[in-house]
């Protein structure tokens, strides 16, 4: 597959126009044209329909979107690994959620980096969801998230325990039921348990999936949420949130999951440095 036709078809999805890839790709609207028909004609069958305020994919359009997706990732991938410099005899690609980065996975790569100097490192940061699916298609070694999907072929391991604590922007609020009240969906389990302890709780003005950006938006506009306690507690120790007292606080744990497509040796030394460097994690215990 020409990874350039690929290229053409993912700009023209994210701009919705010939007009727009054309734009973003430095090329005429009529060369993005001649290569979605080369496309289209390779895959026999249409991608987009056509109209005068843009495009949209049709169904076999979006059948074909995350196989196109895979095929730039893949591609991009062998361009790094052939690319590596003299020295580095083998890599892995590894990732977390935003909100485990600070306190657990920035020491682990740190760490990986000293214990396996001739390694090279791809680290990124990506939901559940995008991690779950770069694992699958073989471009991901080792993700480290909290809740983790049960597909075929996964590995997974629990690293560290975390929990979800009620904190807010101003000392003495934070009631789930009350107007400043910011509900944060941290997954089904959490949803669960927020829906037995808080039966009589409708669903709030406003719901969010943001990770490490929500201690910002709440000391922006005092409100309250769950947070993960790790993520909570620098910004309690210097006053900026405040754990809402009598509060109920709800297990969150993380886990490693991984696929056997990596060099076995190279996982189980990541493995074995990611349980150090959860053992080791800073935890700053604050009152609750």
């Amino acid at each position: 597959m020409d990874i350039v036709l690929i290229k053409t078809f993912l700009n023209v999805l994210a701009s919705e126009s010939f007009v727009g890839a054309a734009d973003r790709m430095f090329v005429t609207q009529s060369a993005i044209s001649v290569r979605i028909q080369k496309l289209e004609e390779t895959l026999g069958q249409r991608l987009f329909e056509r109209s005068k305020s843009g495009v949209v994919l049709t169904s076999d359009g979006a059948k074909f979107e995350p196989y196109a997706r895979s095929s730039l990732q893949l591609w991009d991938e062998a361009l790094y690994q052939v690319s590596l410099r003299d020295g580095i005899d083998g890599s892995l690609s590894l990732a977390c959620e935003d909100t485990l980065w600070p306190e657990l996975c920035s020491r682990w790569l740190g760490e990986l980096s000293e214990t396996l100097p001739t390694t090279a490192f791809n680290f990124q940061i990506g939901t559940p969801q995008s991690m779950s699916n770069m694992l699958l298609r073989g471009v991901l070694d080792i993700a480290v998230m909290y809740n983790p999907e049960i597909r075929q072929g996964f590995r997974v391991e629990h690293i560290i325990d975390d929990r979800l604590i009620l904190v807010s922007s101003e000392d003495g609020k934070g009631d789930v039921l009350g107007d400043d009240y910011v509900y944060t969906n941290w997954g089904p389990e959490f949803a669960m348990a927020h829906s037995r302890w808080f039966p009589e709780a409708k669903p709030p003005q406003l719901m969010m999936q943001v990770g490490a950006s929500a201690a910002k938006f709440l000391m922006e506009h005092r409100r309250s949420t769950f947070l993960p306690y790790r993520m909570a507690d620098d910004y309690v120790a210097r006053g900026q949130l405040h754990v809402v007292k009598d509060s109920p606080s709800f297990p969150f744990p993380a886990y490693a999951v991984w696929t056997e497509k990596a060099r076995t040796e190279l996982r189980e030394a990541a493995l074995s440095k990611l349980r150090h460097s959860a053992k080791n994690a800073p935890w700053i215990e604050i009152e609750h």
